[in-house]
């Protein structure tokens, strides 16, 4: 029975693996659709965030199915209580990214300006941290955790330089405006996936330590 419950464990284990990759996909995606102004980037990143509905479908099953049919110890109930906390973050990051690539389209063929490549610098750091705060839960890995932590704080000093760059831009340049404004909107959803990322983290030490941060 213990050895049938461990194989599910470890199964669930892979499942928070594949959606933690699908949402670091669709970030770098989506950035790839600011970047080049690629239309079929952006709508492919949408894509990619409806199949990560399914995937969190899949995970909140399984989790229920472990609940329900086995027996689980303390260590275990936090394993599988985290993940359900998890899996709804996961999935609101491919919400966030969702968003991100229907404003990318209104920017198409638009002026490329220099808060994108803060943007695209904040993207890639907000990646690394929902890879590196899965990571930790996989691993029971606190220390791996409290560094994803720290990583927020990068993150919101990108997202006050972008956003002091760009109304800069609108006091100087009221044409450029409305472009200005789509692209704080996306900082800010950046910002949301890395607290996400955080979430995640803390979620994982609380697999280790029964301790809920925050």
């Amino acid at each position: 029975m213990r050895k049938t419950f461990d194989a599910e464990l470890q199964e669930l284990n892979y499942e928070m693996i594949d959606m933690a990759a699908a949402a670091e996909d669709a970030i770098d995606v989506v950035t790839e659709s600011l970047s080049s102004a690629d239309d079929a980037a952006a709508k492919n990143a949408m894509e990619m965030t409806r199949h990560m509905d399914e995937m969190e479908r899949d995970i909140e099953n399984r989790c229920l199915r472990l609940l329900l049919q086995q027996q689980p110890v303390a260590r275990d109930l936090r394993t599988i209580s985290a993940a359900l906390k998890m899996v709804t973050d996961l999935q609101r990051i491919g919400d966030q990214c969702a968003n991100i690539a229907e404003i990318s389209l209104l920017l198409t063929g638009q002026k490329q300006t220099s808060a994108l490549a803060h943007i695209r610098t904040m993207s890639q750091k907000a990646g690394v941290m929902v890879k590196r705060a899965i990571f930790s839960y996989v691993n029971r890995d606190t220390e791996a955790a409290q560094a994803v932590i720290a990583l927020d704080d990068e993150i919101d000093a990108l997202f006050r330089t972008i956003k002091a760059e760009l109304v800069e831009l609108i006091v100087e340049n009221r044409q450029e405006a409305d472009q200005a404004i789509d692209l704080i909107i996306i900082a800010k959803y950046l910002e949301r996936i890395a607290d996400h990322g955080v979430n995640i983290a803390q979620w994982a030490i609380f697999c280790v330590t029964g301790e809920i941060l925050g």
